[in-house]
């Protein structure tokens, strides 16, 4: 561990740092469990879903948590993440991705991931595709999918992205024949007040806290900040403790919060 985060955990009686690292123990609320259901039904029957939510809001952790649960002898997930693809720069990375040797045309390589998934098919595993950043796909590349799913017919296909991309994209008149091969939407929404908190002291029960850090009045503080948006929290909560340990604080207030957002407005701007 640095030598500054070791003084920090430290300092506060801390077992590792949180709000840093994604966990392997997801903090579960209604919502989350729900999302989670929702997503992962994609994995055991061909569909076609879109997930969207704000930047931060827990998109990439929703499908982390559904893959994680996976046995990866029986599902193969292709998870990419480009921004505004070409038709070759996307099924060249997957098939990077699935250990194929790409040929050299958009559509060769297209042809060899729709075999390569019956071959799988064939051996009793499943293949889902998921997009991130689904949201800056062209309107040619939003077409280019449908006709990718409608050719292969053999697996699911998750695209991620922002409220855009429901809001805009999809409703575009030219994109209907994609719109309407949605099987599942997943919005994701920021978290309220109560599960702000309970998410902060989820990350501590995570770090092995011993004693309380923030006190209660700092909870409203951070969920009006952060507007309850996942990775703004952790943003928020790991400044806060550094600039606590920086100014030999033990317990963080509300006070401390509000001049941290304040010194910081390009970086607690408004959601």
């Amino acid at each position: 561990m640095n030598n500054i985060l070791k003084s920090v955990c430290e300092h506060f009686s801390l077992g590792n740092m949180p709000f840093l690292q994604r966990s392997k123990v997801p903090y579960e609320n209604d919502n989350f469990t729900k999302n989670l259901s929702l997503i992962s039904s994609a994995f055991f029957s061909r569909q076609l879903v879109v997930v969207t939510g704000m930047p931060g809001s827990g998109k990439s952790s929703l499908l982390f948590y559904a893959v994680n649960e996976l046995d990866p002898s029986s599902f193969r997930i292709c998870h990419i993440e480009l921004s505004n693809p070409n038709k070759k720069a996307l099924y060249k990375t997957l098939a990077i991705k699935m250990g194929i040797t790409p040929a050299f045309n958009a559509d060769d390589i297209k042809l060899q991931i729709i075999n390569f998934f019956s071959e799988e098919n064939e051996q009793g595993k499943f293949n889902c595709i998921i997009i991130d950043e689904a949201h800056t796909l062209s309107i040619p590349m939003i077409d280019e999918l449908r006709s990718f799913y409608d050719e292969g017919a053999n697996f699911s296909m998750i695209l991620a992205g922002l409220p855009p991309l429901l809001s805009r994209t999809m409703n575009l008149s030219v994109n209907q024949p994609m719109k309407q091969r949605i099987n599942l939407v997943i919005e994701l929404e920021p978290m309220s007040l109560a599960q702000s908190m309970e998410y902060i002291k989820h990350q501590f029960d995570l770090a092995r806290a011993k004693n309380p850090i923030f006190d209660d009045k700092s909870y409203p503080a951070i969920h009006s900040i952060t507007f309850g948006i996942p990775r703004r929290i952790n943003q928020l909560c790991y400044r806060a403790i550094i600039q606590a340990w920086l100014d030999k604080k033990s317990i963080i207030t509300a006070e401390d919060i509000k001049l941290l957002a304040e010194k910081s407005p390009h970086i607690f701007d408004k959601a």
